[in-house]
């Protein structure tokens, strides 16, 4: 819908210039201004935003994305902004794109059935040779096919307020203007989107791989009814009640990038290696009681039976405690029996957060 409203103000905008009711020529500098330069200047600004700026991954950083996180309603994706602010970068250049695309269509299809003519007027370039010096520039990345516009081109397409009459034919005037559009305005924002396209696609494939969500989803395809299924023999209680809004805990997430709480750190969701490093590290070493906090609802997994191992090495006080606001009690008994049967199987005890 943003594209085609973008779309929409390309190319009126386009229009807008071409139809200026004036008794001048058009003056070229406008549409060059508005459909490649500034646009060249936006793309230059994103490509440092999105991959040079040190303020990359911060919300303050970036006031423009934040403000399209709110009128998009993704608030509720702000803790997984190293994909989410990649994600919106790469839509915000293709947004960007149908601007120049629709601007450049616009042009085609109204001079297709009308007669323009450009020419161009400037209150500081107060010579030929300096314009057609500046025009060389412009059109260097494309003038082994379409030449720049010559000097008695620019003399004889010259006016001023006073003058308004052409004495020179301006068919180049449009070819360079088409050029422009398309070299500076859309050939960079292309450029830009492939490769902020292909940055998303990558750290998309690390995250996935490095949670636990592929691991899960195998286990329940591959899963297949046993003729001897294993049964929790213990008698199913109901786990001691422990607060974790409490000072003197340490509270360890799992996979719940957005847990409400303060959390030392949240493991499952980055590279397993990530985790791993920082659960042999010093850092993983607490003074105070650790509760890791799982949801009911998640399946207990052997990455994070190996995270608990690690804890436990570290630490003299590892719970597992199980928390959440939006479950059934009768749902909640079902799970129990997982995780009662997980937390016999690697010691550790259970408890229910408060």
């Amino acid at each position: 819908m943003l594209s085609l409203l973008m779309a929409f103000i390309g190319f009126g905008a386009m229009a807008g210039v071409l139809n200026y009711s004036g008794n001048q020529p058009i003056n070229v500098w406008i549409p060059l201004a508005l459909f490649a330069f500034i646009p060249f200047g936006l793309t230059l600004s994103s490509f440092y935003f999105s991959v040079l700026s040190p303020a990359e991954q911060s919300e303050h950083g970036h006031p423009f994305l934040m403000m399209l996180v709110k009128k998009l309603k993704l608030r509720a994706f702000l803790p997984y902004k190293n994909l989410l602010f990649p994600w919106l970068f790469w839509q915000a250049q293709k947004v960007a794109i149908f601007f120049s695309l629709a601007a450049l269509l616009s042009f085609f299809l109204l001079a297709t059935f009308q007669d323009y003519q450009f020419g161009w007027s400037s209150t500081l370039i107060t010579d030929n040779a300096t314009m057609t010096r500046i025009m060389r520039v412009i059109t260097w990345p494309w003038h082994w096919f379409i030449a720049s516009p010559s000097a008695e081109l620019i003399s004889d397409t010259r006016f001023s307020a006073l003058n308004a009459t052409l004495s020179g034919v301006n068919e180049n005037w449009w070819l360079t203007l088409v050029m422009a559009i398309m070299v500076y305005g859309i050939l960079p924002r292309f450029l830009l989107t492939l490769f902020l396209r292909k940055r998303f696609v990558n750290k998309l494939k690390r995250n996935i791989s490095g949670s636990g969500d592929i691991e899960q989803f195998v286990v329940a395809q591959t899963h297949q009814a046993s003729h001897n299924p294993i049964q929790f023999d213990g008698q199913l209680e109901l786990p001691d009640r422990v607060s974790i809004d409490d000072s003197k805990v340490d509270l360890i997430s799992w996979q719940q990038p957005g847990f409400p709480l303060p959390v030392v750190k949240n493991l499952g969701t980055c590279d397993w290696h990530e985790d791993e490093q920082w659960l042999m590290s010093a850092a993983s070493h607490l003074v105070k009681p650790v509760l890791v906090i799982v949801d009911p609802v998640q399946t207990p997994t052997g990455e994070l039976a190996d995270c608990i191992d690690l804890l436990k090495q570290n630490n003299v006080s590892v719970s597992l405690v199980l928390y959440t606001n939006e479950i059934e009690e009768k749902r909640f008994v079902q799970q129990l029996k997982s995780w009662q049967y997980f937390a016999q199987r690697h010691h550790i005890d259970l408890k229910r957060g408060g």
